[in-house]
C-alpha cells in the first residue's frame, strides 16, 4: 500500500496513522507479540487438557508446565549484555560518552534493548533530552510500536499506539523526522519537535515475511517443549491412573454388588471360581525416553543453549578450550544479535553527538570516527589459561599492554585503566616494582 503522507490528513473521518496501525503486516506482528507474551506468562497449550472421569469421580488431568524458554532468553541476554558494554577510541570522546550512560543508566537500557531483540526479534528506541538536560533513551513496547516504510523500504514515520486498560482511552503518538505529536481520542494534545529524528528500529538477520521485521527465536521452541509439555503429562496422567491407583477386576461369574474404589486394606469375598486382580499398564520406558532425548536434543540444538547450563550434563574438563566448545552455539547466535545491535547503536551513538551539540559540546568528525563498542560476553573462561598466555605473547613481543588490559576478563573501563596504570607508573606508587621497559615500548610510551 502506497502511502501518501500529510499532517493531519483525513481520510473517512480519520487521521492518516489509525489507518496505517491496522494493516495486516502490524496487525499480523503485534498478535505475535501478544502471544509470545502470554506464553511467557505460562499460558502453555498443555493447560486445555482435558479432565475425564475415573471410579466414577472427575479425574483433574495433569497439566506441567515447563516455562524453560524464559531460561533460554536470561541465559542469551546475560550472556551478551550481562557485563556493560565498553568504548575504546580517543579518549576525551570515550570519557564523554560514558558520562552519557551513566547518567542516562543506559546499562539498564540496553539490558532491556537486547531483551526486547532476543524475544521478538524487534526493538525499539527513542532517545531524547530530560528537562534535566540529561539525555535518555525510552524503550518502545513492540506492541504499541508501528515502524512506517514505504514501498521502497525507507523509513519514513513512527507510531506508537496503546489504549489504557482502565480509562479505555486510545493514545497516539507519531514521530515526524522533524516533530512529535501525541493524540488522545482523535484529539492532538500536544506537538513537541523532535530534535533526535525517528526512533531506532533494532531487526534481527533472520527476517519475516514482511522484510523489514525479525524473525523470534521462539517460535521456533514452542512446538517442541509444547510436545515435552503433553508427552509428560501424559505419562503422569498414565502412573497416577494405570499404576497407582488401577482399576480392579473381577473375572468369573458375574457378582452383583458393586466393588469398593480403595481396595487398600479392605476384605472382597468373592463367589466360588471368580478371580479378582488389578489391571495395571506396562510403561514403554524405552520408547518414552527415546521420544524425551529426542526432543530435548532438538531444542538445545534450536536454542544454542548448553545442556550442561540447564542441568543436563555434568562436566569434567574445564579449560579454555572445551569451553569454548560448550559455548561456540552461543557465540554464533550473540554474534548474529552484534550485527543488529551494533547496526542501531551507531544510530545512537550520532543521535547522542548531535544532542551534545545542542548543549555546546562539541565532537570533530576525526574524533568520533574512532569511537568504537566492545560487547564484554558473560563466557566462564579459564582465568589462568588466559592470563597465563597473554603474559607469554607480551614476552614474546607480540602484544602491547593496550591489549592485555582490553581483553584481561577484570577490566571494565579500558580508558581509565589504562589512565590509572600511567599515574602508578609516574607515582611509582609501588615501590621496588619496576614497570617493564618492553611493555612500555610495545605502547609507543617512553620510558
Amino acid at each position: 500500500m502506497i502511502y501518501i503522507f500529510q499532517r493531519r490528513k483525513k481520510r473517512e473521518g480519520q487521521y492518516w496513522f489509525k489507518e496505517v496501525v491496522n494493516d495486516a503486516e502490524h496487525v499480523s506482528r503485534i498478535t505475535q507479540v501478544l502471544n509470545i507474551r502470554e506464553y511467557l506468562l505460562r499460558k502453555h497449550k498443555v493447560l486445555l487438557r482435558p479432565d475425564f472421569e475415573h471410579k466414577d469421580d472427575l479425574f483433574i488431568s495433569a497439566k506441567i508446565v515447563f516455562n524453560v524458554i524464559q531460561s533460554v532468553l536470561n541465559s542469551h541476554i546475560s550472556y551478551l549484555i550481562g557485563n556493560p558494554i565498553s568504548f575504546n577510541g580517543n579518549p576525551d570522546v570515550v570519557n564523554k560518552f560514558n558520562r552519557v550512560y551513566k547518567r542516562g543508566n543506559y546499562n539498564k537500557i540496553d539490558y532491556e534493548l537486547v531483551k526486547d531483540l532476543y524475544t521478538f526479534n524487534n526493538s525499539f528506541e527513542y532517545v531524547y533530552i530530560d528537562n534535566d538536560d540529561r539525555i535518555k533513551s525510552k524503550i518502545i513496547a513492540n506492541e504499541d510500536a508501528v515502524p512506517v516504510y514505504d514501498d521502497r523500504g525507507n523509513y519514513t514515520h513512527f507510531i506508537e499506539h496503546w489504549r489504557d486498560a482502565l480509562s479505555t482511552n486510545e493514545y497516539y503518538i507519531v514521530y515526524y523526522p522533524d516533530e512529535v505529536e501525541t493524540y488522545a481520542n482523535d484529539r492532538l494534545i500536544e506537538t513537541k519537535n523532535n530534535l533526535s529524528g525517528l526512533p531506532i528500529h533494532y531487526s534481527g538477520i533472520i527476517k519475516s515475511a514482511y522484510r523489514q521485521y525479525g524473525e523470534p527465536m521462539i517460535n521456533d521452541l514452542i512446538p517442541i517443549v509444547d510436545a515435552v509439555e503433553s508427552l509428560i503429562s501424559k505419562m503422569d496422567d498414565g502412573v497416577t491412573v494405570h499404576s497407582l491407583n488401577p482399576i480392579g477386576v473381577v473375572s468369573g461369574k458375574q457378582i452383583k454388588s458393586s466393588i469398593p474404589k480403595e481396595m487398600v486394606g479392605a476384605i472382597l469375598n468373592l463367589d466360588d471360581g471368580n478371580e479378582f486382580k488389578f489391571a495395571t499398564a506396562m510403561m514403554d520406558y524405552q520408547s518414552s525416553k527415546l521420544l524425551l532425548d529426542t526432543l530435548w536434543q532438538q531444542f538445545y540444538a534450536v536454542s544454542c543453549i548448553p545442556a550442561s547450563q540447564m542441568g543436563q550434563i555434568n562436566i569434567n574438563n574445564v579449560s579454555e578450550t572445551s569451553l569454548r566448545l560448550l559455548y561456540s552455539k552461543m557465540d554464533d547466535k550473540a554474534k548474529e544479535t552484534m550485527i543488529a545491535l551494533r547496526e542501531g547503536m551507531y544510530k545512537r551513538f550520532g543521535i547522542i553527538r548531535n544532542l551534545l551539540a545542542l548543549n555546546e559540546v562539541s565532537i570533530s568528525d576525526d574524533d568520533y570516527d574512532t569511537l568504537d563498542l566492545n560487547f564484554n560476553v558473560n563466557r566462564p573462561i579459564d582465568t589462568h589459561s588466559l592470563m597465563e598466555e597473554m603474559f607469554i605473547q607480551w614476552q614474546m613481543g607480540a602484544i602491547s599492554r593496550q591489549t592485555i588490559v582490553d581483553q584481561s576478563p577484570y577490566t571494565i573501563d579500558v580508558v581509565n585503566e589504562m589512565t590509572r596504570i600511567e599515574k602508578e607508573r609516574n607515582k611509582e606508587i609501588f615501590s621496588g616494582v619496576a614497570f617493564p621497559r618492553n611493555l612500555l615500548n610495545n605502547t609507543g610510551t617512553s620510558a
